[in-house]
C-alpha cells in the first residue's frame, strides 16, 4: 500500500474511499460519538456545511488539514453529512450531494494527477489500464469504459469516436481522471439514502433545518430560470417535452437524444439561447461552453441551419414519447401539439369572455 493511499490529508479529500473508511473504523469513531458527542460538534457542523455547500455551489471545499484533529473532523464530517441527506431524503439532493462530492474530488485529482494516484484510483475501483506516462495516454478495459461512460452525455464519449488497442479504449489521463469522476459519482451516491433510525433522524434535526431553508431556495432560484417563467406558455409543452423538462429540472441525466429534443423544440418556438442553456445548469455534467456550443448548433447560429424538433414518431423510437394525452393521438409533431394546445386554450379564453359579457349584459337588462 503506497504512503499516497495511506496519508491522513490525501484520505481527507477523498473521504468516499475503503482507506477513509477504514482510518474512521480504527480510531474508533461510533456512531453514538458522531451524533451526539459534544467533541463532535464541529464534525457534526462541518458535515451540515458540506451539504450546503452542495446545495449552492455544486462542489464542496476541501480545506487545508494542518493536524490530527482536523483529520478526525474531517473524515468523520463526510459520514454525518451522509446521515443528514438520507434523513432529508430528497432524490434530488441526493444527486446534487453525490456529484458535488465527485466534483470536488475530481478538481484535486486533475490538479494532482500523479503516476502512484492514477495507478491507486484504478486498483479502488477495480479498472483495468495500462498507463503510459511518456504518450500522456491510458488504456481501459473495454467493460469499465463503458460502466462508467453510460451517463456522459457528450458525443466524443460514444464508443464509435473512441480509438481501440488491443481491446482497449484509449484515453488520455485527463480523459481517465473524467472517467474517474464517474467512479466517484457512483460510488458515493449508491447507498444513498442510508436506512438511518428515526430517533436518529430526529436527534439531529436541529441541523437540518438550514439544510432545508437552502434546498428550498435553491429550487425557487431554479424556477426562476427554468421553463416556468419564459415568456412562451409552458402549460401548452407536450407531455414528452415537460418531462425531459422536469427531469433536467430535478437534476436527472438525460440522453443526448433527450437533450437534442428539448433544445430543438425550444428553439423552434423562439426561445434565446440563454434562456435554453440556463435551463441545463442543474444537469450533473453542465459545462455552460460546451452546452452554449451545442444550443447555438442545434439553434443554426454555428450552421446557418436550425434543427427542427424530431417527430412524434422518432420520439417513440428513442424512448422519449412519455405520458400521452388525447392531443398527442391527434398530431405528429411535438411542434404541432404545441400550437394546437395554444389554439385550443385561445379559443376557452375567448368562449369564456364571450359567456361573462353575455352575463352582465343580461344583468343588465
Amino acid at each position: 500500500m503506497t504512503e499516497w493511499h495511506t496519508d491522513p490529508g490525501h484520505l481527507c479529500l477523498y473521504p468516499f474511499m475503503a482507506a477513509a473508511s477504514e482510518y474512521v473504523d480504527t480510531a474508533g469513531i461510533t456512531l453514538d460519538d458522531l451524533i451526539s458527542a459534544a467533541s463532535f460538534e464541529r464534525a457534526r457542523l462541518r458535515g451540515k456545511a458540506r451539504v450546503i455547500e452542495a446545495i449552492k455551489d455544486a462542489t464542496i471545499r476541501k480545506p487545508a488539514i494542518i493536524s490530527p484533529a482536523q483529520v478526525d473532523m474531517e473524515l468523520s464530517s463526510y459520514p454525518f453529512a451522509r446521515i443528514l441527506v438520507s434523513c432529508i431524503g430528497d432524490g434530488y439532493l441526493i444527486r446534487r450531494y453525490a456529484l458535488s462530492e465527485a466534483k470536488a474530488a475530481h478538481e484535486r485529482l486533475a490538479g494532482d494527477a500523479s503516476l502512484d494516484i492514477i495507478y491507486e484510483m484504478s486498483e479502488e475501483f477495480d479498472i483495468q489500464m495500462e498507463f503510459f506516462p511518456h504518450e500522456d495516454q491510458v488504456l481501459i478495459a473495454f467493460s469499465d469504459y463503458l460502466r462508467f461512460t453510460t451517463n456522459i452525455r457528450d458525443k466524443r464519449w460514444r464508443l464509435v469516436n473512441r480509438g481501440m488497442e488491443r481491446g482497449k479504449v484509449k484515453l488520455s489521463k485527463d480523459e481517465f481522471v473524467r472517467v474517474v469522476q464517474e467512479a466517484m459519482y457512483d460510488r458515493i451516491k449508491q447507498d444513498l439514502p442510508l436506512e438511518v433510525p428515526k430517533q436518529i433522524c430526529k436527534a439531529i434535526d436541529g441541523y437540518m433545518g438550514d439544510i432545508k431553508r437552502e434546498l428550498e431556495e435553491n429550487r425557487k432560484k431554479l424556477g426562476d430560470v427554468g421553463f416556468e417563467s419564459l415568456a412562451k406558455d409552458p402549460d401548452s409543452f407536450p407531455p414528452c417535452v415537460k418531462t425531459i423538462l422536469g427531469n433536467l429540472k430535478e437534476g436527472v441525466n438525460v440522453t443526448h437524444g433527450a437533450r437534442f429534443a428539448v433544445t430543438s423544440f425550444l428553439s423552434n418556438i423562439g426561445l434565446t439561447e440563454d434562456e435554453i442553456i440556463a435551463i441545463y445548469k442543474n444537469s450533473p455534467d453542465f459545462d455552460e461552453e460546451r452546452t452554449r456550443y451545442q444550443v447555438e448548433h442545434i439553434g443554426g447560429d454555428k450552421t446557418g441551419i436550425r434543427y427542427t424538433a424530431p417527430s412524434c414518431a422518432t420520439m417513440r423510437t428513442y424512448g422519449n414519447c412519455t405520458g400521452t394525452d388525447d392531443i398527442c393521438d391527434k398530431v405528429a409533431h411535438p411542434l404541432t401539439y404545441y400550437k394546437r394546445k395554444l389554439k385550443l386554450k385561445a379559443k376557452k379564453k375567448k368562449e369564456k369572455t364571450v359567456t361573462k359579457g353575455q352575463v352582465e349584459q343580461d344583468e343588465k337588462v
